[in-house]
């Protein structure tokens, strides 16, 4: 994947952006808190903010070069928006909506806009009206609407900030289907660590219009620079696994594509896909392996790294290639002699592995 580069700068009554940051691979996820600036930085590199100075390349192609005097018109910048709010016509169907990006796309726009309608699985929604959508077709119609103008790269702010925890798990695995089979550029805004590791190849994280940490999602997210964000944000360990077998007891037997094998609740049907979601405060640590217990993982494990600035640690654990952070006191930091190679039993109850 061709290099994409931002390097912009603004200032604002009570806000000012500076960042510089640069990426290779296709989905980049900008992370942060309200008022970070994550969508003034999205609508700067759309061509919406010309008071924003600096250079934007976008997969390879300069949009905006400020030393050689080079801003490529909004228009003609080929980016998909896909913005908190929908914004469909409301007088057009959803055929209607989708086809108005088809002038730009060219000879190859009807192609488009048929494989945006199938992976998206909206061919029964075709002669619907936006009033007659749920929150989640609207936001599906938006994604394809971007897609079927054959855009060089697809900016997402929030998609699906509006939407309840189930409809979003339900809209969710639609958009890793264009992630996965479209192979467009990407860049996605979200203030959701869980969809962060779930989407994103690499993760960007803004405070205060500023570059905090930039990296692997996993890591990032919880990094020293970034554990603030992080903590009140409730950021979790994310896992993505295939269910192996029925268990005992009601639970089902899953590997992750590490190769970490776990217990979670409920049933799964063998070969079904699914991804944890588990909380950093309840992966226990033991320095011995436990005898009998009531939880149903008891993992070995290795500390690769332990943060701390006085609060709660932070214990980086290697399990034969899955990585999870455990968040332990001091106290238990030094009573169980927690540091680089030291060598542990993670606990985790299967009812603490919740999907995602």
């Amino acid at each position: 994947m061709s290099e994409t580069r931002i390097e912009l700068r603004g200032r604002w009554p009570g806000f000012s952006l500076d960042v510089t940051m640069a990426w290779t691979e296709r989905v980049a996820v900008l992370f942060g808190p309200s008022g970070s600036g994550k969508s003034t930085l999205l609508e700067a590199v759309l061509g919406l903010r010309p008071q924003v100075r600096g250079r934007i390349q976008i997969a390879g192609e300069w949009l905006e070069d400020e030393a050689r005097g080079l801003r490529v018109p909004v228009e003609a910048r080929g980016l998909g928006w896909v913005p908190q709010d929908p914004t469909l016509l409301p007088h057009l169907s959803v055929d209607g909506n989708l086809r108005l990006g088809l002038k730009r796309a060219g000879r190859e726009g009807e192609a488009r806009l048929t494989h945006a309608v199938d992976v998206l699985e909206l061919g029964g929604l075709l002669a619907r009206r936006p009033r007659d959508l749920s929150g989640g077709e609207r936001q599906r119609v938006a994604l394809a609407r971007a897609l079927a103008s054959g855009p060089r790269a697809v900016l997402l702010d929030e998609p699906f900030s509006s939407l309840d925890l189930p409809l979003r798990a339900r809209v969710l695995p639609f958009l890793l289907r264009v992630r996965d089979e479209l192979g467009l550029p990407m860049l996605y805004i979200t203030h959701d660590p869980d969809e962060a590791m779930v989407v994103g190849e690499v993760a960007i994280v803004l405070a205060a219009g500023r570059v905090v940490a930039s990296g692997p999602p996993r890591e990032v997210l919880w990094s020293r620079a970034v554990l603030p964000l992080s903590q009140a944000l409730g950021v979790e360990n994310v896992l993505e696994a295939r269910a192996l077998a029925q268990g005992a007891a009601g639970g089902a037997n899953v590997e992750t594509l590490r190769g970490l094998q776990l217990v979670v609740p409920g049933a799964l049907a063998a070969g079904e896909r699914v991804r944890l979601g588990l909380r950093a405060e309840e992966v226990l640590l033991a320095a011995d392996l436990p005898g009998r217990i009531s939880a149903r993982n008891v993992l070995k494990a290795t500390v690769a790294s332990v943060e701390s600035d006085g609060g709660d640690a932070l214990v980086r654990l290697d399990l034969g290639g899955e990585r999870i952070v455990a968040k332990v006191t001091p106290g238990a930091v030094e009573a169980l002699d927690l540091r680089p190679g030291a060598v542990v039993y993670a606990v985790i109850k299967a009812q603490s592995l919740r999907r995602l």
